[in-house]
């Protein structure tokens, strides 16, 4: 065997070149001559790991990688010719790629959108040159009516919407089936998606899935996408957090039997809430003054569909607590300075009607008096337990007001 010729202008000479191709004699007769001499200097082309040594001729010729060696790595005076099994060896030449189009839009897309919200968003990303792309998890095919809160395609693509996505008639929505869709369109029309919105609250979810799958890096943890909407598991996450939380338990029967073993194990007084997990609003949401309600509305629960459409696997049961109730809407974004930032206070005034709290009226508040600063770093807190990282964000507390420190209090 002919030792390759060095090209002193060339120092990284490819490896095929150098000891991966048999040169076309390994097969003759001279190539089976153990004494043969073959200089190949294996530190100047690459390092490889080689394996056990080839002893029989008849398999030398098999091996797709193969290193036939003069000088073996293991010997200073070693001459005699070895064939030797490749493991790993360095790549030396780069692997060329074609070159991607450069991106022609970008482009955001809203889930469940509304037209009566989706009217300004379009007309935002129009003034930022972005394009609108709309998923409808649940098309209206016209037969549902109110088509202003649950618009059909045409109607959104009326109102100024680029694109829109529903799942085909008669199929139910499929978030990785829509993935794949996206990124086809992404890739045939030059688009990059910046970002996903949920135009709903039963969106929330589908919202953080969905970017994961288009490789978003603004998006949520998803690890916590659960507990950003079912308030047991957020009770959970923020309890973990060190946050205080009212006491709760989760109520399975479907005949509300397992209230009053919970209620004992708790250590609660009547009145207690009784709530769907999942809810939105006030909507099944009950304050039961006695067994009898807090049993019946557990069962109701139960049995029951949800309010965002899904069947509600269990009823959560809480202590009542008292005091004015708050709610503060935040923003998450990396560029506040602590990650998470609340915009505006709301203190209800709400009133018990028919066993549920129902808001007459509200007032805002300045979320920068000192009188509201726990309430302020308290949701903050639970923004961060629950994952929360870009986007909005609503949280309801309850306080009193401490007036030895002049604020309000969890």
């Amino acid at each position: 065997m002919n030792t390759p010729p060095r090209n002193p202008h060339q120092h990284n000479q490819a490896i095929s070149e150098a000891v991966l191709a048999p040169h076309g004699n390994v097969g003759d007769d001279d190539a089976k001559n153990p004494t043969d001499e073959v200089s190949v200097d294996l530190a100047e082309h690459h390092e490889a790991l080689m394996g056990a040594e080839f002893k029989l001729p008849a398999n030398i010729l098999n091996q797709p990688t193969l290193a036939t060696l003069g000088e073996t790595p293991f010997a200073q005076d070693g001459d005699a010719m070895a064939h030797y099994r490749i493991v790993a060896t360095e790549i030396v030449d780069p692997v060329k790629f074609e070159e991607a189009e450069a991106i022609l839009q970008n482009a955001l897309v809203l889930i469940s959108p509304r037209i009566p919200d989706c009217i300004h968003l379009i007309e935002a990303g129009r003034k930022r040159g972005l394009m609108i792309m709309a998923v409808v998890p649940k098309p209206n095919d016209g037969t549902k009516g109110e088509s202003t809160f649950h618009p059909t395609a045409e109607a959104l693509l009326d109102v100024g919407m680029h694109q829109v996505y529903e799942p085909p008639m008669g199929q139910k929505f499929d978030i990785v089936e829509c993935a794949s869709n996206l990124k086809t369109i992404e890739a045939q029309q030059n688009l990059r998606f910046l970002g996903v919105l949920p135009c709903r609250e039963a969106a929330v979810d589908f919202s953080d899935i969905l970017s994961a799958l288009l490789g978003l890096t603004v998006a949520n943890d998803l690890g916590l996408a659960s507990a950003r909407r079912d308030k047991g598991l957020m009770k959970l996450a923020v309890a973990n957090a060190g946050l205080r939380v009212a006491k709760y338990a989760r109520l399975t029967q479907g005949d509300g039997s397992d209230v009053i073993e919970a209620v004992k194990e708790l250590e609660l007084q009547y009145p207690i809430v009784v709530k769907t997990p999942r809810g939105m609003g006030t909507s099944d949401v009950f304050i039961c003054k006695n067994e009898e309600d807090a049993v019946a509305s557990s069962a109701h629960i139960v049995r029951s569909i949800g309010p965002d459409g899904r069947k509600t696997q269990y009823a959560l049961l809480e202590e009542f607590i008292g005091g004015e109730e708050f709610a503060l809407n935040l923003v998450a974004s990396p560029t506040t300075p602590r990650g998470v930032q609340v915009t505006d206070i709301w203190m209800y005034h709400k009133i018990n009607t028919d066993g549920t709290m129902v808001n007459t009226t509200q007032e805002m508040v300045d979320p920068h008096s000192k009188v509201f600063s726990e309430l302020v770093r308290y949701a903050e807190g639970v923004c961060r337990a629950v994952g929360i990282k870009y986007g909005m964000a609503h949280v309801e507390v309850k306080a009193d007001y401490d007036e030895k420190r002049n604020k309000w209090v969890r």
